[in-house]
C-alpha cells in the first residue's frame, strides 16, 4: 500500500457580516482542505486553516512543492516517520523551519494519513490512540464575534448566549480585550443571562500585559469563570507563569504553539491550568496526542482548540481517547460551522444534551461533500 495522490483544496467561505475579534476583522472563512489517495483506492481527508484575510494558495503551493514529493510512494501507515520527514532535518529543515506555516502544511497532511489508516485498517482514529475513554464530548459554544468591525453590545452578548442555553450546551466562550468598561458590562449581561450553572470562558487573544490581568482579575473572577485564554503574550510564559499562581481563575493556552517541544515549558513551569492544542498548529493528530499525553502528566485538563472543518473531527477522535478530557470548542458563527455543514453534513453536530458524540465509523468519521469543494473552491 503506498500513496498515489496528494491533491489540496483552497476555500474560501463568503461571509455575510464581517467577523471580528481582538486581533482583527474577516470577511470569509478561508481554509485548505487536504486529500490523499492510497494505491488501492482509499482516501483521506485533513485541513489546513482557518487563514483569515487570504493566503491559502501559499498552503496549497507549499504542500504542492514541498511536502507531497517526501510522501509520494510511501506506506500511508507510517504516520511518524513521515511526519518527521515531512518537518525535515538538517538543511532540509533549515528552508522552512519547524514552527509556524510549514507545521500547519504537514498537519492537513498528518490528518489526512489518520483518516486513510483508520479506513485501511476498518477503526475509528480514536482506536489507533489508544481507545475509547469517551463515547460523547461536553461541548462548549465558541462564538461572540464582534460584528462588521465593531465589539458586541452587552445586548447583543445577552441574546447569542441565551441562543446556545437553549441549544443545550454546557457553557459558553465570549471574547474580551474590547476596553475593561465593555468587557465587563459584557459578562455580566451573559451571566445574569446563563445562571449560575451554565460555564463561562473568555478569551483575550493575548491582549493584556501581566500588570492589566493582575487589575481585572479579581472582578473577571467574580463571574465564576471556567479559565481565562491567552490573557497575554504566548512567548512570555514566565508572565503566565506568575498569573497562574497568582490569579484566582485557571489560565489555558497552547492554540498558538506548534509541535510538541514548545508545550514544553508551558506545562512545566505550569503555565496553565488547561491546555489547548490547535490539531493544525500543533502538527497533527499525532503531536496533539504527545501534548496530551504531557498535559495528564502534570494534572491539567486538556480542551482543544477547535476553529476548523475536518479539523473538528479529528479533534473530537483525540478527546474520546483521552481521560483528562474537559470539553470540546464548538464555534458557531465566523464561517466556520456554515463551512463545515456544507462539506460534512451533519457530521459532529452537537446534540440537545450538549455533548458531541463520537462516531463509530472508520478514520475520522466523516464523508466529504465534493460539491463543496467545487463551489468553495478558488483558482489559481
Amino acid at each position: 500500500m503506498n500513496i498515489v495522490k496528494v491533491e489540496t483544496f483552497p476555500l474560501s467561505f463568503p461571509l455575510e457580516v464581517a467577523a471580528r475579534d481582538a486581533t482583527g476583522v474577516w470577511d470569509s472563512w478561508d481554509t485548505v482542505i487536504v486529500r490523499l489517495t492510497a494505491s488501492d483506492g482509499t482516501v483521506g481527508y485533513g485541513e489546513i486553516g482557518p487563514v483569515h484575510g487570504g493566503g491559502v494558495l501559499a498552503f496549497k503551493a507549499l504542500v504542492d512543492y514541498r511536502i507531497a514529493p517526501r510522501i509520494l510512494g510511501e506506506d500511508p501507515l507510517d504516520r511518524e516517520r513521515l511526519f518527521q520527514k515531512m518537518l525535515g532535518q538538517g538543511t532540509s529543515a533549515y528552508a522552512f523551519g519547524e514552527k509556524g506555516a510549514i507545521v500547519s502544511a504537514i498537519a492537513g497532511i498528518e490528518m489526512a494519513l489518520w483518516d486513510l489508516t483508520g479506513k485501511i485498517l476498518k477503526t475509528p482514529v480514536y482506536q489507533l490512540l489508544g481507545g475509547r475513554v469517551l463515547s460523547r464530548i461536553p461541548a462548549y459554544a465558541s462564538g461572540f464575534f464582534g460584528k462588521e468591525g465593531r465589539p458586541l453590545t452587552p445586548k447583543e452578548c445577552a441574546e447569542e448566549a441565551r441562543r446556545y442555553a437553549d441549544q443545550g450546551f454546557k457553557g459558553i466562550k465570549m471574547k474580551i480585550g474590547y476596553g475593561r468598561k465593555r468587557d465587563l458590562e459584557n459578562l455580566e449581561a451573559v451571566r445574569t443571562t446563563l445562571g449560575p450553572d451554565l460555564g463561562i470562558m473568555v478569551d483575550a487573544n493575548q491582549g493584556f500585559t501581566v500588570a492589566q490581568v493582575l487589575q481585572l482579575s479579581d472582578e473577571l473572577a467574580a463571574f465564576d469563570l471556567t479559565f481565562l485564554e491567552e490573557p497575554i503574550s504566548i512567548h512570555d510564559v514566565a508572565g503566565m507563569s506568575r498569573l497562574s499562581a497568582t490569579v484566582p481563575i485557571p489560565l489555558a493556552a497552547g492554540e498558538n504553539y506548534y509541535t510538541h517541544k514548545e508545550f514544553r515549558d508551558l506545562v512545566t513551569q505550569r503555565a496553565v491550568s488547561v491546555v489547548q492544542p490547535d490539531v493544525i498548529h500543533v502538527g497533527g493528530i499525532g503531536e496533539a496526542k504527545k501534548v496530551a499525553v504531557l498535559a495528564e502528566a502534570f494534572g491539567m485538563a486538556l480542551s482543544p482548540h477547535i476553529h476548523a472543518t475536518v479539523g473538528v473531527a479529528a479533534s473530537i477522535q483525540l478527546l474520546a481517547s483521552c481521560p483528562h478530557t474537559l470539553a470540546a470548542e464548538y464555534i458557531t458563527s465566523g464561517g466556520s460551522y456554515d463551512l463545515r455543514r456544507a462539506l460534512l453534513g451533519d457530521a459532529y453536530m452537537v446534540d440537545r444534551e450538549g455533548y458531541v458524540p463520537v462516531p463509530d465509523d472508520p478514520g475520522l468519521g466523516i464523508q466529504v461533500n465534493t460539491e463543496a469543494l467545487e463551489r468553495y473552491g478558488i483558482r489559481g
